[in-house]
């Protein structure tokens, strides 16, 4: 059909954009597919969340037409980038490992350097003793020399390990005619302590842990928990005169019938030594885990410790009499008023034993934890773990508490009617009257600042 002027379509402005494709043959014509919907058709309709698309031209000569990454690039990439990881992780950790071990190496150096004596600490000791230096003062002296200067400020200490104190802990305790002797179980030290003036004389070391000190033949014999030793000293001078070797370690020391008893938990054995020679002449089994000794008219009373016994042993023949059960936690044993006492830790008692059949004659409650005990004026003297005297009178086998007097009691001697006593507590030694129960002697052995300054001032023996 032809159309006229006036009915052709109104004149249409040219199209915009790519020209459409060109359209198929009739016979596979299809519909053209709808064109995608606009996500972002203006600023105000960007859904929650998303941002709107910003068309950023290339700079010139640039294009971003970048391939897609194939898959096996990806892998190669993610693979590279693991082995790197793992390397750095690995070179952490060799560095953190090495500056450990050179630390621990560092330390043992250090304690062993402290701990060992040498060749010249006896000279040099020597040395500074004729120079007029004080080496065992109250540190008063010191105290003013160090106003005049100015002071450096000192080094934190390090903890100690759990469970060890690094004080001064006394353990046992002996008395020759002007001093006090204590040793002690944590720094290995036995200090000889003035009688009057209550300043530590002299110090000596033989290394591992001083246990158990007895006066026996014009000389201090002390044991050590850490090895089968007794080494002997001279009372005057604090030199050692010998070292007595055997199998075990030696906790409680004894003197009676011409010899020196060494109570050995470790062999479960009792060893006799001849201050002669010092050479073991009689090595005698007795109960398990044996604490301390006492001798009395010709028999060596043993306490057990684990098996709440004691056992006799004559002197005469080294043989075993007897084996006499007393109480949970056997620990000191005392002769005294005819008859041998006991404490019984575990049981709060002391028991009283015939000293010719052994027969238990009477149990005793006394405080808790009982441990060390003596006999002084007429009276048994029992001293507690806890902090506690106690006196029994041996007429009437009554006991009482006695007040002021609060001691952890280790280890208690007699010098006639005083009664000198280890407290391993408060690092000190006490000396009191037994007639009147007056404390006249107190010796703090914890002012010194700690094991390892009581050992740089003390004396390493060389036998």
């Amino acid at each position: 059909m032809d159309l006229g002027p006036d009915d052709a379509p109104p004149p249409t402005s040219p199209p915009t954009g790519p020209p459409p494709p060109p359209a198929p043959d009739v016979a596979g014509f299809q519909a053209p597919a709808p064109p995608p919907p606009d996500l972002y058709p203006s600023s105000d309709a960007v859904p929650e969340g998303h941002l709107p698309a910003v068309d950023i031209p290339p700079a010139d000569g640039v294009t971003w037409d970048f391939p897609p990454p194939s898959a096996d690039s990806a892998e190669g990439d993610s693979a590279g980038t693991n082995r790197r990881v793992w390397i750095a992780v690995a070179a952490i950790a060799i560095v953190v490992l090495f500056g450990g071990l050179m630390a621990m190496i560092a330390t043992i150096g250090s304690d062993s350097d402290s701990l060992a004596g040498t060749d010249d600490d006896e000279t040099a000791i020597d040395e500074r003793e004729a120079n007029g230096e004080d080496l065992f003062g109250s540190g008063e002296d010191d105290a003013q020399g160090s106003a005049e200067e100015e002071p450096e400020t000192p080094e934190e200490p390090a903890d100690p390990p759990p469970g060890l104190e690094l004080d001064f802990q006394p353990d046992s305790v002996a008395v020759t005619d002007d001093a006090v002797w204590v040793s002690d179980f944590n720094c290995g030290v036995v200090a000889k302590v003035d009688k009057v003036t209550e300043e530590v004389l002299q110090a000596v070391t033989g290394g591992g842990s001083a246990s158990g000190v007895a006066v026996a033949d014009g000389s201090v014999w002390v044991g050590n928990r850490l090895g089968g030793i007794v080494t002997r000293f001279d009372p005057e001078t604090a030199r050692p005169q010998g070292q007595v070797e055997f199998e075990g370690f030696a906790l409680g020391l004894a003197e009676g019938d011409g010899s020196v008893w060494a109570v050995d938990p470790a062999t479960e054995a009792v060893h006799r030594i001849d201050p002669e020679t010092n050479e073991v002449v009689a090595t005698i089994e007795v109960g398990q885990r044996p604490h301390y000794a006492a001798v009395d008219d010709g028999v060596v009373w043993v306490t057990n410790n684990l098996d709440g016994t004691v056992t006799r042993i004559d002197a005469s023949t080294n043989t075993v009499i007897s084996e006499v059960t007393v109480g949970a936690g056997a620990i000191h044993v005392v002769a005294g008023a005819g008859s041998i006492w006991v404490t019984n830790a575990e049981d709060a008692t002391v028991a009283r034993l015939d000293p010719a059949s052994g027969e238990l004659l009477e149990i005793i409650e006394v405080g808790a934890r009982p441990h060390a005990l003596e006999f002084a004026s007429d009276t048994v003297w029992v001293g507690t773990e806890l902090g506690q005297m106690w006196r029994i009178d041996p007429a009437t086998n009554e006991s009482e508490r006695v007040p002021d007097m609060a001691f952890n009691s280790i280890d208690m001697t007699v010098d006639g009617t005083n009664v000198w006593v280890a407290d391993s507590e408060n690092g000190e030694v006490i000396g009191f009257d037994s007639a009147t129960a007056e404390v006249f002697f107190r010796a703090d052995l914890s002012y010194f600042g700690g094991c390892e300054a009581f050992r740089d001032r003390a004396i390493t023996p060389a036998v």
